[in-house]
C-alpha cells in the first residue's frame, strides 16, 4: 500500500469515528431535561477526538452542549451565533440559547482530552471533573478549574496603562477601556485599573449565578464578539479569557488563595505540608 493510501485510510477511519462519536454525544444532548444536573459546554472542530467526553458523559450522567466552530458546521452539533473567539463564541451562545432552561451547574471546558493548565490531578480534564465539588459551585457561584495563580494573578491586564508598543500596533490591549465599557455597559469611571484572574478559560458556574445578569447582557457580549473590528478572532478569545470571572459576577481581581481553592474546589484540604493546617472546604449555608 502506498504511503498516501495509508494516510487516506487513517484519515477516513478518524472521520468515521468522529462522526459516530459526535452522533452519540448529540443523542445524549437530546436527553436533556429539567431533571439534568450538570451541563458541559465546549467548542469543537472536526479534527478533535471527543471519545473521552463521550465516556465521561456516559459514566457521570452529564449533558454535553457541543458547539461546532468549523467553517462548515459539523453534523449533529450545536451552531454558535459566531465562531469568532472560538470557545468564547460557544460559551456565550450556550448561555443565550439555554438562558431560560439552564441546568443547576454548567461547566465550561476545552475540547481536548488533556490541557496543560489542569494543575492538580495531571493534564486530563476528565480527572479534574471527577473531583470537582459541585457544592463549591453552589456556594460561590463561580469557580475556576485551575488553582495555580500563574499566569494571571495578581493582575494580567492594566486597562488604563497600555504599552507604547500596544498603542503603535493597535493591539486590543490599547482599546481595553473601550471594550470593557461595551461588554459591561458601563461608563469609563467603572473601568478598573487592574484586572486579574486565574487562567485559562475553564470554570463552572451555577444557574443562579448566570441568571444574575439579564439575557440581554450576554447577547450584547456575543454581538461584540461577532462584530468588533478592534481585533481578530484570537483577540476576541483573549479578551474574554481575561474577564470571564467578571462576566459571571466576581470581583475584577479574583485570585483565591491556592490552598483554599484546592480545598474548596476539589476537597484537597490538608494537612498542609508547610504548616500542618487542615483547611475547611466551603459549604452551602443552610
Amino acid at each position: 500500500m502506498a504511503p498516501q493510501d495509508s494516510r487516506h485510510n487513517l484519515r477516513s477511519e478518524f472521520e468515521q469515528n468522529h462522526l459516530s462519536v459526535t452522533q452519540q454525544l448529540a443523542d445524549i444532548t437530546k436527553t436533556y431535561s429539567s431533571n439534568s444536573t450538570v451541563g458541559l459546554v465546549l467548542a469543537a472542530t472536526q479534527s478533535e477526538d471527543l471519545t473521552w467526553l463521550l465516556e465521561y458523559c456516559r459514566d457521570h450522567d452529564a449533558i454535553p452542549f457541543i458547539y461546532s466552530t468549523d467553517p462548515k458546521p459539523a453534523k449533529h452539533l450545536l451552531i454558535p451565533k459566531t465562531t469568532r473567539g472560538r470557545e468564547a463564541a460557544a460559551y456565550l451562545s450556550y448561555v443565550v440559547d439555554f438562558y431560560h432552561q439552564l441546568p443547576p451547574y454548567t461547566i465550561f471546558i476545552h475540547s481536548n482530552k488533556e490541557q496543560w493548565h489542569n494543575d492538580l490531578f495531571g493534564p486530563q480534564t476528565s480527572v479534574a471533573l471527577r473531583n470537582l465539588r459541585l457544592e463549591a459551585v453552589a456556594a460561590q457561584g463561580y469557580v475556576n478549574l485551575r488553582c495555580q495563580h500563574t499566569p494571571g494573578c495578581p493582575t494580567s491586564v492594566n486597562p488604563w496603562e497600555p504599552t507604547q508598543i500596544d498603542i503603535e500596533k493597535k493591539d486590543i490591549r490599547a482599546f481595553f477601556p473601550q471594550v470593557y465599557q461595551t461588554l459591561f455597559n458601563v461608563g469609563p469611571e467603572s473601568v478598573p485599573e487592574h484586572i486579574g484572574n486565574v487562567c485559562c478559560g475553564q470554570f463552572s458556574v451555577s444557574r443562579d449565578q448566570i441568571l444574575r445578569r439579564p439575557r440581554r447582557d450576554y447577547e450584547r457580549m456575543l454581538a461584540w464578539a461577532g462584530e468588533t473590528e478592534l481585533t481578530d478572532s484570537f483577540g476576541v478569545g483573549w479578551v474574554f479569557e481575561k474577564v470571564w470571572h467578571v462576566v459571571f459576577g466576581m470581583e475584577d481581581i479574583y485570585c483565591p488563595r491556592f490552598e483554599q481553592c484546592r480545598c474548596d474546589v476539589y476537597g484537597w484540604c490538608g494537612p498542609l505540608a508547610n504548616t500542618g493546617e487542615t483547611l475547611e472546604a466551603v459549604r452551602v449555608q443552610t
